[in-house]
């Protein structure tokens, strides 16, 4: 079963997707969406690297 990615909005196979869950706090709720890999490697996945992490926290 394809699914649609949420960033570039490609169709993909969904064995070729990262399921996001992200809560806004906002009236926008949590975000559930699937994003494929090549858009998860190169605009989420940094975000969540854990050697940045551990160098931004206090």
């Amino acid at each position: 079963m394809p699914e649609t990615c949420g960033i570039c909005g490609e169709t993909v196979p969904f064995d070729a997707t990262v399921h996001a869950m992200i809560h806004t706090h906002s009236e926008a709720g949590v975000i559930d969406a699937y994003v494929c890999e090549d858009c998860y490697d190169e605009r989420l996945g940094p975000m969540f690297d854990p050697t940045d992490t551990q160098q931004q926290s206090p």
